[in-house]
């Protein structure tokens, strides 16, 4: 057995780790305008002092909060790519369930809300770009992996299909939070088999100019 002992570093990662925990909870429970650093701090059982060593304001914990959603996030994903070549009858059905799970829940609804508060706010509509820019950073290197590995050469730009993808999964997320009926299961299925056939390592690009 090993013993890991509770250095200053490793204390002050599990409070900010407890923190953000606290955060999601009060976040989703009460959305971004309606939550408190004092109502984080009392979820999490520490001072409002505690917050303020680890984050500079509401706005900086939500997109640490965010940050570390999207870490995770891409994380399993990379997981599922990695595990292997696979049929894509089997492979489809686990991407989906990655995407339904990101889409549950009230996280999606939070996310809008501070989307609509940064495109008013240029110092938070920075940092939220700054966000956005290293979440396409991370699905374009996924995609260039994938084509790596599987020895093929993308006909087009995998920048630009990045960009094509976030848009088209981050528009179904929004139709699925007013019209949850409009965006099924069959929709998903629809759609990842045209990413597959369209921009996938082992796209047909035949008909592509």
């Amino acid at each position: 057995m090993t013993f890991e002992p509770l250095t200053p570093q490793r204390r002050r990662a599990m409070t900010r780790e407890h923190l953000l925990d606290a955060a999601e909870i009060v976040f989703t429970r009460s959305g971004f305008h309606g939550s408190s650093l004092d109502e984080v701090a009392a979820t999490a059982g520490f001072t409002k002092g505690a917050v303020y060593s680890n984050f500079k304001s509401k706005d900086d914990l939500f997109l640490a909060l965010l940050d570390d959603r999207e870490e995770r996030q891409a994380a399993a994903f990379q997981s599922e790519l990695e595990s292997g070549p696979r049929p894509q009858s089997e492979g489809l059905p686990r991407i989906k369930g990655l995407i339904s799970e990101g889409w549950s829940g009230d996280w999606g609804i939070l996310y809008l809300e501070f989307v609509l508060y940064a495109a008013r706010n240029p110092e938070a509509r920075s940092k939220l770009a700054a966000s956005a820019r290293k979440v396409h950073e991370t699905v374009q290197r996924m995609l260039d992996r994938e084509y790596a590995r599987s020895g093929a050469t993308p006909r087009l730009p995998t920048r630009d299909l990045t960009t094509i993808a976030l848009a088209l999964f981050n528009g179904l997320g929004i139709d699925h939070i007013v019209d949850p009926e409009a965006v099924t299961e069959e929709t998903l299925d629809t759609t990842l088999a045209f990413m597959y056939s369209t921009i996938g390592p082992d796209a047909d690009v035949s008909t592509m100019p």
